[in-house]
């Protein structure tokens, strides 16, 4: 290989969190830009599909759901691997293959044992992207920035998901209303126009997106909860 054993698991590794981190994606959308960029890759030879497939599923495995296309082709490709050609191939040291069959073996167990996501497109999870908002939030609430302000870089750092997916928009902006309601901020005038988006929420009109029943269902809890708070503002 052109790039060593250890390399490729750097460099995967180093990809994907610079989507996450750098590119603001979600894991769904970090690891799907992370595969195209190695795809070619796999077909130098069985040992470099072989590293990369089973790193890629590694990553895979962190995930709170893997979409089930995915999760078929990955588990055919790793499960197909020729190992006597990867032998042949005299591309790893002893240490490297003995390693690279343990790790194969165990991301098989873990990919077929993670729940299962069926929406295809690209998109944050319900989790994901209520944590990713108040960690964001926590970073820039300071004291030296009003409130209308944190409102706005909100909705800018976000302002792409916001767009993907209608789920996405409304735990953006119910994320951000529990985070400025439970520091008592309840008379901002960009808070009252994410309220009236909020009022007119329909469960249905995300039936078919990405958040499962459970999800829904928490998160229409959530809107009601902080629409009853707004009703106690005088």
């Amino acid at each position: 290989m052109a790039t060593s054993y250890e390399e490729y698991s750097e460099y995967i590794n180093e990809t994907y969190s610079e989507f996450k981190e750098e590119e603001k994606m979600s894991s769904k959308e970090a690891i799907a830009r992370t595969f195209n960029e190695y795809d070619m890759s796999m077909k130098k030879s069985e040992t470099d599909k072989a590293v990369i497939s089973v790193t890629i599923a590694e990553i895979l495995v962190s995930h709170l759901r893997i979409l089930n296309t995915f999760k078929d082709y990955m588990m055919e490709t790793i499960s197909e691997l020729n190992f006597k050609l990867i032998e042949q191939e005299n591309k790893l040291s002893s240490v490297q293959y003995n390693d690279l069959i343990s790790r194969k073996d165990k991301v098989l167990k873990q990919l077929d044992n993670k729940p299962l996501d069926y929406y295809p497109r690209v998109c944050w999870y319900y989790e994901e992207l209520t944590d990713e908002l108040n960690k964001f939030f926590d970073q820039i609430n300071t004291d030296i920035i009003n409130k209308e302000e944190i409102i706005a870089r909100v909705l800018n750092r976000f302002e792409r998901d916001c767009k993907n997916t209608l789920s996405e928009k409304i735990i953006v902006y119910v994320t951000l209303v529990e985070n400025l309601l439970k520091l008592g901020y309840r008379r901002i005038e960009g808070l009252h126009r994410i309220k009236e988006e909020l009022q007119l929420f329909n469960m249905e009109d995300i039936r078919d997106e990405q958040l499962i029943e459970e999800e829904r269902r928490d998160l229409v809890v959530r809107i009601d909860n902080a629409l009853d708070e707004f009703e106690n503002i005088s």
